[in-house]
């Protein structure tokens, strides 16, 4: 019994023994899984920042519908993702009530002509008939006088019935001449209303014409044309809203059209507010693009926003900062297969439309006489075009009178009391403030209280020619276009000045551009040479922030905080040592030292300190952690 006793005790001691030595050996390998290790680096360190953005147009023009008064409705449009030319048509409206409206207006003006006509002759005629009144009543005064001589020869009776007839001619003289004035200026007050009433027909039908401009909207830059959508009667959340076609009926001031200028082209992202410190304006960029994941291309950051917001349809509630980014076109160019020529041409387009002042409403409206080279000019209600006297383009601008405040005497005096031109001033391309001061003082003094309106083109002409003598003033050469803004009784209009030429809000192109303008082929049976890319594509951005050269790093998965402080576990044997370090730097992957670590130590990416199994459920819940660049890795020597 007692052998069996001995027998099964050795036999549990090295179950026991063997048991043991098991769980010691599984235990070994998954202690040094739990437990990675990494060197301490040193070399260059780029601190980049990511992004995701989208491709867009440097320029674009906004085409809108026009006020015409009536129905607006397309009958032209040119084809979406067709590529326009400049001054090519975009959109052409209906023109059949403004042409009715202007007829109307045209006829109305023929009517008023003719009275007016018509009251000429009559005031003629009545001037001729009281003429030979007055001379009657003249001649019955002078027979009266000569009666009167006689008063020695006659009886007392008879002297003073000659006294009492000359008294009797002369009140008849008097009251005739009275009585011819007051018709005279009855007539003329007549004739009078009749000009004002031509004047105003006059202005409507010029603004009629204005209308008729505005029908067709033409390309001012060379791009790509994308239709807007017709918001008009959908209001409804959800609904699919259609794009614009020809035969719909449109809003005055709806937008219609956008014309894209792709020959410059920049990215717009949006990066975390915590990054926004890091970044700043000239920073060199790498954008990739989705279309063409395998290059990449250099670019800059262009400008910044100064307020950041957050995007409440988006599940992300960080608020974040819209940036800029340009790129190299000339290198995007020729990684799409673009050829040397059509690289020099794309970039010739891009400088040429770098130079002109685009705005959204230059294409639908614009002043009369203005002048992109010259700044806005405006004209009053009423103001007009027509030639002048030695050439250059002569333009009324709102600027304040000798007193300091529109609606001052203007070029030609008098204001409100003198008629004429006033509260516009008079300018010209090339011509100082002092000489259209000078000028104007000049017109008032050769006007002599006269109305320029009232006056012929040649004798406006004569009008301008002594006043730039008077003034000493040399009028530009180069064209025979003069822009005033008269304005008459209560602030209305005057008449066309030289050649009748309408005024008001006109289209900046001619006659003959307006009429000779067609729409661009359609992208089907164009070449798209100058279309390469399309905005919407979207890109990929990294920012170089900063590049920090031969310094000591690790990666941020290596170091730890302990009572405030970031420490590492360095590696001494089998064992790891605790040992707390100073941070100079930091981004999303990696950690530069300052101070604390040595280059080639072997320090721990986890904590040894840890059970497993609490290092098990740390890392089921993942390792979140802030960082100065917010979700943004960084690269370089690091990076690989």
């Amino acid at each position: 019994m007692k052998k069996v006793l001995i027998r099964l005790t050795l036999v549990l001691v090295v179950g026991a023994a063997v048991w043991g030595g098991y769980r010691v050996l599984k235990a070994l390998p998954e202690r040094q899984q739990q437990i990675p290790v990494t060197r301490v680096r040193r070399g260059d360190v780029v601190v980049r920042s990511y992004s995701r953005g989208e491709l867009r147009a440097v320029r674009s023009v906004t085409l809108t519908a026009p006020n015409l008064f009536g129905t607006v409705q397309v009958t032209k449009l040119a084809a979406l993702g067709s590529f326009a030319r400049e001054k090519d048509l975009i959109v052409e409206f209906d023109d059949a009530e403004v042409l009715s409206r202007l007829e109307d207006k045209q006829l109305e003006l023929d009517q008023t002509d003719e009275q007016i006509k018509k009251a000429q002759a009559d005031l003629a005629i009545r001037n001729n008939q009281d003429e030979v009144e007055l001379l009657r009543a003249r001649y019955a005064v002078r027979r009266a006088e000569l009666e009167v001589k006689r008063n020695e020869l006659v009886s007392a009776i008879d002297a003073k019935k000659n006294i009492l007839s000359l008294e009797e001619a002369q009140r008849r003289l008097r009251q005739l001449e009275s009585d011819i004035k007051s018709r005279r200026e009855q007539a003329q007050a007549e004739l009078a209303v009749l000009r004002e009433r031509r004047n105003k027909t006059l202005v409507e039908m010029n603004r009629e014409r204005a209308r008729l401009s505005q029908v067709k909207l033409l390309a001012p830059i060379s791009g790509l044309v994308a239709i807007k959508q017709n918001r008009t009667g959908f209001g409804m959340f959800g609904m699919q809203v259609p794009d614009i076609r020809e035969g719909d009926q449109v809003q005055p001031g709806m937008p219609i059209a956008e014309i894209l200028d792709l020959s410059e082209l920049e990215v717009v992202a949006r990066v975390p507010e915590l990054d926004r410190a890091n970044l700043k304006e000239g920073q060199e960029v790498l954008l990739s693009l989705d279309a063409i994941p395998e290059k990449k291309f250099n670019g800059k950051i262009k400008a910044m926003s100064g307020t950041a917001s957050a995007n409440m349809f988006s599940s992300d509630p960080q608020k974040k900062f819209e940036v800029i980014f340009s790129i190299d076109m000339r290198q995007l160019l020729s990684a799409l297969g673009a050829k040397p020529d059509q690289v020099a041409r794309i970039m010739a387009t891009a400088e040429e439309n770098r130079k002109k002042p685009i705005a959204s409403a230059l294409a639908s409206m614009s002043p009369a006489g203005f002048d992109p080279s010259q700044g806005p000019a405006f004209l009053p209600a009423g103001g007009f075009s027509g030639e002048g006297p030695g050439g250059g383009p002569m333009m009324m601008s709102r600027q304040a009178g000798p007193a300091g405040q529109d609606g001052a005497d203007g070029a030609a005096g008098g204001g409100r009391q003198g008629g004429g031109m006033r509260g516009r001033g008079l300018a010209a391309p090339g011509m100082s403030p002092e000489d259209a001061q000078k000028m104007r003082d000049a017109m008032q003094k050769v006007l002599a209280g006269r109305n320029m309106r009232d006056l012929s083109p040649e004798e406006r002409r004569k009008v301008m020619e002594e006043a730039a003598k008077k003034a000493g003033v040399t009028l530009p050469e180069g064209g025979r276009r003069m822009r005033f803004g008269f304005a008459g009784p209560g602030g209305q209009g005057g008449p066309d000045a030289f050649g009748g030429r309408p005024f008001g809000l006109r289209s900046p192109y001619t006659e003959s551009e307006l009429a000779n303008a067609k729409l661009p082929p359609p992208p089907e049976e164009d070449s798209q040479l100058d279309v390469l890319l399309r905005p919407g594509l979207l890109a990929d951005v990294e920012i170089i922030v900063e590049k920090v050269p031969q310094a000591l790093y690790v990666p941020n998965q290596a170091v730890f905080e302990k009572d405030g402080r970031p420490i590492v576990y360095v590696k001494d044997g089998s064992k790891f040592e605790e040992r707390p370090i100073k941070i100079a730097k930091r981004s999303e992957s990696t950690t530069i030292i300052q101070e604390g670590l040595k280059e080639g130590e072997v320090i721990a990416l986890a904590n040894p300190n840890e059970k497993p199994n609490s290092r098990k459920k740390s890392e089921s819940k993942g390792s979140g952690g802030g960082s100065p660049l917010g979700g943004m890795p960084a690269g370089g020597e690091a990076g690989r």
